[in-house]
């Protein structure tokens, strides 16, 4: 955890303009935006605030306090250009979010032209960090980094002739997919390509055709709730093909849902394996006893970002959008997740993904994937 004497020596000065006894301490109001009836999304709301109540209990008597102010985006692209023109207009410094990448690229430009900065903690399509202007930054490592390395590795492991890859046709899900495609033809395999609603529960059709055709792996780049019913449904379709998730389902709860104890699914996602360190560890055991409930599996990223962004505001010196924007690229912090830094385009330097297996019933790690920028 970052020592935040930078906090507390540049921003104390805000209180001095008055008695400490005769006012509260300032607030600094910092939003954050996600679907919250999507349970990853709720679960990193809630890291975010145990990060803002951590920070703000170490904090010297009278110094500025952060306060979190959570909005429901429901992952609608109205509602997030609507809620982005509402927190501009508010007091708030800077934005963690929008939480999924479709949000988050529609409320960008709106976020750009007031100058606040805008940390997504887990939107981690390419498309948003190639957005005009220097206020926004991608947490995690970009989709494009991800798929060209796991392809690397899946090739060979599972003599790959033949892929299907499905879509959810939202921003991320088609980007990944597109990437994947784009590797996998490269390397000679033939590719088997299909798209579904966001919405939808019905796999039959693209799981028919995969039972048909026999590929030795189907890519699935959609959210955790339908990568759920696609898994259940490959056992009762009797498909041996192996299945490559991408949402956040590495989680004992996810195997439970799906009854898989063998070892046919793996699954990408950004960051350090969650048994890497014992401050994960440490972290777990915080926030289930401030909730009671372990933490979905992407939370942590919220937490990091909150951190994160602390040290920019830290480094600010005073709460100005335009001095945090620049402050984020001179601050790192060692988060749970992975080292955060930014390059001048507001990517992550040295993004680390971590590629799992299912194995006996649990996910186990197969890679650590280092992509230096």
């Amino acid at each position: 955890m970052l020592p935040y004497r930078w906090f507390v020596a540049c921003l104390v000065s805000l209180t001095m303009l008055a008695p400490v006894a005769a006012q509260q301490p300032p607030e600094l109001v910092i939003g954050f935006v996600g679907p919250m009836d999507d349970p990853d999304a709720f679960g990193g709301a809630s890291a975010a605030q145990m990060a803002i109540d951590e920070i703000n209990a170490s904090q010297a008597r009278g110094a500025p306090r952060l306060r979190l102010l959570i909005q429901n985006d429901k992952a609608d692209v109205r509602v997030a250009e609507h809620i982005a023109r509402y927190l501009v207009k508010t007091d708030a410094i800077a934005v963690i979010g929008h939480w999924t990448s479709t949000a988050s690229i529609a409320a960008a430009p709106i976020y750009t032209e007031a100058g606040m900065a805008q940390l997504a903690p887990i939107s981690w399509s390419s498309l948003f960090s190639k957005l005009p202007g220097r206020n926004h930054f991608q947490g995690v490592g970009s989709d494009d980094i991800a798929m060209r390395h796991t392809l690397q590795y899946l090739s060979t492991r599972l003599s790959l002739k033949k892929v299907m890859v499905i879509d959810d046709r939202a921003v991320l899900g088609v980007a990944m997919a597109d990437s994947f495609e784009k590797y996998a033809r490269a390397s000679g395999i033939e590719v088997l390509r299909q798209s579904v609603s966001t919405q939808t529960s019905d796999f039959n059709p693209p799981l028919l055709l995969a039972r048909r055709e026999r590929p030795e792996l189907i890519v699935f780049t959609g959210r955790g709730g339908q990568s759920a019913v696609i898994a259940r449904n490959l056992k009762r379709l009797d498909i041996t093909a192996k299945l490559l998730l991408t949402g956040p389902v590495v989680s004992s709860e996810f195997l439970q849902k799906t009854g898989h104890t063998d070892e046919d699914l793996y699954a990408i996602v950004p960051g350090l394996p969650k048994e890497n360190t014992g401050k994960m560890e440490a972290f777990r055991k915080r926030y289930v006893a401030a909730f009671d409930r372990e933490p979905a599996p992407f939370a942590m990223f919220a937490y990091d970002s909150v951190y994160m962004m602390a040290a920019a505001i830290g480094r600010a010196g005073v709460p100005e959008r335009a001095r945090i924007i620049a402050a984020l690229r001179e601050v790192s912090h060692n988060g749970l997740m992975q080292q955060m830094a930014f390059n001048q385009d507001g990517t992550l330097k040295n993004p680390v993904f971590t590629l799992y297996q299912t194995e006996a019933g649990r996910w186990t790690m197969r890679r650590l994937i280092k992509a230096g920028n």
